[in-house]
């Protein structure tokens, strides 16, 4: 299984590609096709939420977490240039995640964090 990789955004097409591998990292790790879909569709939602592959680049970071007994998905969402972010952006991408982490890096990049858990 391969545990880390990261896709630099310049255009949708990248969104799709990193939409594909989370999900293909979700179906290695053994989630139901419910939550691979989850965690799929979350990251291509964020994606569209920061603007990633239209106005905005950036990256998208995915890899498989350990903690004690739990496995999951992380999924880590860089968005470049830092334009204007208001909480309502993110939609409906909360309920899909068990966590979601929003940050303002020192590079004033916004990041943004999403972990699915295997049930």
């Amino acid at each position: 299984m391969n545990h880390s990789q990261t896709i630099t955004v310049r255009s949708e097409v990248d969104v799709v590609i990193a939409r594909m591998k989370v999900r293909e990292m979700a179906r290695e790790l053994g989630m139901p096709l419910a939550d691979q879909a989850r965690i799929s569709l979350a990251t291509s939602s964020l994606a569209g939420a920061l603007e990633m592959g239209k106005a905005r680049h950036g990256q998208i970071t995915m890899d498989c977490l350990r903690n004690g007994d739990r496995m999951g998905v992380r999924v880590i969402c860089v968005k470049k240039e830092g334009a204007a972010y208001t909480p309502g952006n993110l939609g409906d991408t909360r309920w899909m995640v068990d966590e979601l982490i929003i940050e303002t890096l020192p590079s004033l990049d916004m990041q943004v964090t999403l972990i699915k858990w295997l049930s």
